[in-house]
């Protein structure tokens, strides 16, 4: 599902880059709505569909994540061409994982996270074009319903740093795109705690009001 949503949302990137005219496209709304969906595991070159596996956060577990993630955004701090968001971010996401490093796909384990995270995000508008660049940085509290043998499930902490850009569709309607790391770990209140780290892409869409 991941592909399809990553390649409509290249082709209205064409679209509306063949139309565009310098507008200085920057959010005007001070109050946004948002939901994106992607894929969360170890490698780089699954992640974006290549045939290798490519650059890796750990290749001792494997831990795949489908994200659906709720976001609200407000205007923190405005200039000309930047600002500072709040951004909080719902979510319930589903999982598969090897509970072993030696575990084999048909030992996999099914199971589900929900959580919200809080955060703030810092974004550069890019004035000759319909289309602004963002990172964002943020925390806040998960629970997994089952995570590989070096991490206890249960209560978690989801820290996430995001590189992405928002694309003006029309009006107040905006595509997102957006590629990070995120860690999960309980802040050594329960062992094991080593933590899983996952690569991500997540696609949506963005609306201001």
């Amino acid at each position: 599902m991941h592909k399809k949503l990553l390649v409509l949302v290249l082709g209205l990137t064409a679209i509306a880059l063949k139309s565009a005219h310098a507008q200085g496209d920057g959010f005007i709304q001070k109050n946004r709505l948002g939901f994106v969906t992607g894929i969360g595991n170890q490698y780089l070159g699954q992640l974006v569909g290549g045939g290798s596996k490519g650059f890796n956060v750990a290749n001792n577990y494997y831990y795949h994540v489908t994200f659906y993630e709720l976001e609200y955004y407000r205007t923190l701090k405005k200039k000309r061409s930047t600002e500072w968001d709040i951004l909080v971010q719902p979510q319930y996401n589903t999982n598969r994982y090897g509970m072993y490093p030696t575990s084999v796909s048909a030992d996999f384990l099914s199971g589900y996270e929900y959580g919200i995270n809080l955060g703030l995000l810092y974004r550069k508008n890019l004035t000759s074009l319909p289309l602004n660049v963002y990172a964002s940085l943020s925390t806040g509290p998960h629970y997994a319903s089952g995570t590989p043998h070096r991490q206890m499930s249960g209560f978690l902490f989801s820290d996430n740093l995001f590189a992405g850009a928002n694309l003006k569709l029309y009006r107040n309607i905006y595509a997102d795109v957006r590629l990070g790391l995120r860690h999960m770990s309980n802040a050594g209140t329960r062992l094991p705690n080593a933590g899983v780290n996952t690569l991500a892409l997540k696609e949506g869409f963005v609306v201001g009001f």
